[in-house]
């Protein structure tokens, strides 16, 4: 068995190569300048990240964002859906303590049914994990927003 790293930075530039992702919108989910997004885009062209003389483009907290956000989209979006959806009720249950009694009252459906979902997804309708997985990336995402940041 062999392992390969994951460039980040390569699999950045494969994604707005491929038109898979724009440098405008990969501004707006960073928030970092495009001035300063191209020139570290530029810098980094080719090199992988390291040590180096020169002063940084962008900080630490900018580099590792945008160091971990290739990898959601690449790697993360190869993860089969029902995975994705037991993992985004087990997050929603174990780290952000809702019950599934709460989320079953949240989004309108029976606690059984969020309860099954959360052991084997396909044990409910497609219709009902539809609802969960539209549901649950929205409950994902207002936790998210509500959460505190540092």
């Amino acid at each position: 068995m062999t392992t390969q790293a994951f460039d980040p930075m390569a699999a950045l530039k494969r994604l707005l190569e491929a038109g898979a992702l724009s440098e405008e919108a990969l501004q707006a989910v960073t928030g970092i300048q495009p001035e300063r997004l191209r020139a570290f885009l530029d810098e980094h062209a080719g090199a992988p990240i390291g040590l180096t003389a020169r002063p940084q483009v962008l900080s630490d907290d900018e580099i590792a964002r945008l160091s971990v956000f290739p990898v959601l989209l690449t790697e993360g979006l190869a993860v089969d859906d029902d995975e994705r959806l037991v993992a985004i009720y087990e997050t929603l249950t174990i780290e952000f303590h809702l019950t599934t009694l709460n989320i079953a009252r949240l989004i309108g459906l029976d606690p059984d049914d969020v309860e099954a979902a959360l052991s084997d997804p396909r044990s409910v309708s497609s219709e009902t994990r539809y609802r969960l997985a539209i549901a649950g990336g929205y409950l994902l995402n207002a936790v998210n927003l509500a959460r505190r940041r540092g």
